[in-house]
């Protein structure tokens, strides 16, 4: 009977470290006046403007790495939400197969540890629609959701648990700043979490037949 009951706790504490969340999508208020606040804020003004950005250049705050996917070289611009920058890949970056403006482009994101909350501002949105998106650490998305239409936006994704690894962004005609995240490195990843369930199970399985044979 112990043991059903120990197995049963394991079991309904597995779903609920393991199992999905249902995301949202919130919107709030770009610089200068940023609204909400949270977590971890970098405003890309560390930088030269005119600059590339560098792959890694805010490791140290927990970003693992910053890249453009679309094979556009992303920079720091002077910029209109929070001076004196903001990135992203310049009027020469079409794909045309959209507006002709420039600054198209898909820009990814990797944490460090796994976030709960990421939001990110978005400047002069007159292209097409952004679309930003949620992964977890396998690369499978969480959510996406479409910004909405406005020429400087703020829009973010909470999952309301650390499960958010990369965040993107893709579309025609952007500029991002502000990127916020709330973030811990000491969040077991799902896969870990069940190998350390499985281990204590083990282990415990273990130590009833060693009271048994007594």
């Amino acid at each position: 009977m112990k043991k059903l009951s120990v197995l049963f706790l394991a079991t309904v504490l597995a779903f609920f470290l393991v199992s999905p969340v249902s995301a949202l999508m919130f919107t709030g208020t770009p610089s200068p006046s940023l609204s909400p606040t949270f977590g971890t804020l970098v405003t890309f003004d560390d930088y030269s403007t005119g600059s590339a950005v560098g792959s890694t250049d805010y490791l140290s705050v927990g970003v693992a790495s910053i890249t453009e996917t679309e094979g556009f070289l992303l920079s720091y611009y002077a910029g209109t939400q929070s001076s004196p920058n903001y990135i992203g890949t310049g009027v020469n970056s079409e794909r045309g197969t959209d507006a002709s403006l420039g600054w198209d482009g898909t820009i990814l994101f990797e944490f460090t540890g796994l976030a709960d909350i990421v939001g990110i501002g978005i400047a002069d949105s007159d292209g097409g629609p952004e679309y930003i998106t949620a992964y977890d650490s396998s690369m499978s998305v969480i959510e996406s959701y479409m910004a909405p239409v406005g020429k400087n936006t703020y829009i973010g994704i909470d999952t309301g648990a650390f499960n958010i690894k990369y965040f993107s962004i893709t579309g025609d005609f952007f500029a991002v700043d502000d990127l916020q995240f709330n973030a811990s490195s000491s969040v077991p990843e799902p896969s870990s979490l069940v190998f350390l369930i499985t281990g204590v199970l083990g282990l415990m399985g273990a130590s009833r037949k060693k009271l048994f044979k007594k």
